[in-house]
């Protein structure tokens, strides 16, 4: 009777931690700064001492790669390029519902952009004002529309006293885990799916 005292007890623990937020800070005034919190806990993403992991996650990433063009030999030697060409076809679509299923588990508390375009011409400072309107507003539409975001604030201006641009921001995040982790459940069982069904057929 314990045990299953214990066992109902870690259940329950890790169904409290994948309920939590999982909070991002990111904020940018001529440094960019970018930190994780969750509950009380915070850790700095950037800027942050550089650890020396690099040769190790490029030989994984390597071997990760290998695996995958091995795959493709075998498929291209047994059954052709028509296979091949399934095969990746099926990995977008997976890989495009994760994207969407994880874009939609982010919540957008507070986005604050401000930036002054500004240069030693004035002329040029219209223009180059209204291209980058043209490009921050429909980025900021397609944003919308893939996530949720509760507050906003986006301020352009054209600045004809000074002669160089001004740029500073805000953003404030956060995710449940146990959302991330069943959309990432779901790409995994589609990709073994994908992978044994093309292996059935060789």
């Amino acid at each position: 009777m314990t045990a299953i005292w214990i066992v109902c007890g870690v259940f329950a623990l890790l169904l409290l931690i994948l309920i939590l937020p999982l909070h991002l800070h990111a904020s940018f005034d001529g440094q960019l700064s970018l930190r994780l919190r969750y509950l009380f806990f915070t850790y700095p993403l950037y800027p942050r001492p550089e650890k020396k992991k690099k040769k190790l996650k490029q030989k994984k990433v390597k071997k990760k790669k290998e695996i995958e063009l091995s795959r493709t030999e075998e498929m291209l030697r047994s059954e052709g390029v028509a296979a091949v060409i399934s095969y990746y076809i099926k990995l977008g679509q997976l890989i495009k519902t994760a994207a969407i299923g994880l874009l939609g588990t982010i919540t957008v508390d507070k986005l604050k952009l401000n930036i002054s375009v500004a240069s030693d011409d004035a002329a040029q400072t219209a223009i180059n004002y209204g291209r980058v309107c043209a490009a921050i507003y429909p980025m900021h539409a397609l944003i919308e529309s893939s996530v949720n975001v509760r507050s906003r604030s986006i301020n352009i201006t054209p600045d004809f006293l000074n002669s160089e641009d001004q740029v500073s921001g805000e953003i404030r995040l956060h995710v449940l885990p146990i959302r991330v982790l069943w959309i990432l459940l779901l790409f995994f069982i589609g990709y073994i799916s994908n992978t044994s069904g093309t292996k059935a057929t060789e």
